[in-house]
């Protein structure tokens, strides 16, 4: 009996002693960072123009769809079943190319996320180098973004690094550092 509160006392005290010397963290809003560079903020707006240009040829497929539905329906009652039978594959057929269209713009490898690859990804992994290095420099442990992680309810301001980063990476903040 002796024997386990020697052992409890012990582990409590090694509990607390790692306590005290805790891994340290920071936080960053990587939003923030990024809207404070004006290449991602170019990047996002070009990237917006790209997809409302692919878009558009997708709505095109879609109104001549649409034309050729509304063709069918008006000529339908006037169609021998076999004619019938021809418009409706030529119908599904395009419906299928406008899917296909679709998936090839902005499916996971489709044109966008290779144009978001060219212009984005760069420069986010540029700041996370940055973060990175941070976090070398001051001993962090766990830098979280505050700006993806909706269960952050509080943080300290003065662990805030965003500022940090966006100096090392050469551009004036906005907001006043404590």
């Amino acid at each position: 009996m002796k024997s386990v509160f020697i052992l409890l006392f012990l582990s409590c005290c090694l509990g607390w002693a790692h306590g005290q010397t805790g891994m340290r963290y920071a936080f960053v809003n990587l939003e923030y960072i990024l809207n404070s560079i004006p290449d991602y903020t170019k990047a996002q707006e070009e990237l917006n123009a790209y997809s409302q240009s692919l878009q558009a040829d997708i709505d095109k497929v879609y109104a001549e769809i649409a034309e050729m539905q509304g063709k069918y329906n008006a000529d339908k009652v006037f169609l021998t079943p076999s004619m019938r039978e021809q418009r409706e594959k030529e119908i599904a057929a395009r419906e299928n190319k406008a899917r296909l269209l679709q998936q090839q713009y902005f499916g996971s490898n489709g044109y966008l996320f290779a144009k978001r690859e060219e212009l984005v990804k760069p420069l986010q992994d540029e700041v996370l180098e940055i973060i990175k290095d941070v976090a070398k420099e001051g001993n962090f442990g766990m830098i979280i973004d505050v700006a993806a992680d909706n269960s952050v309810v509080y943080f300290d301001p003065k662990l805030d690094k965003s500022n940090v980063v966006l100096r090392k990476l050469g551009y004036s903040v906005k907001k006043k550092e404590e």
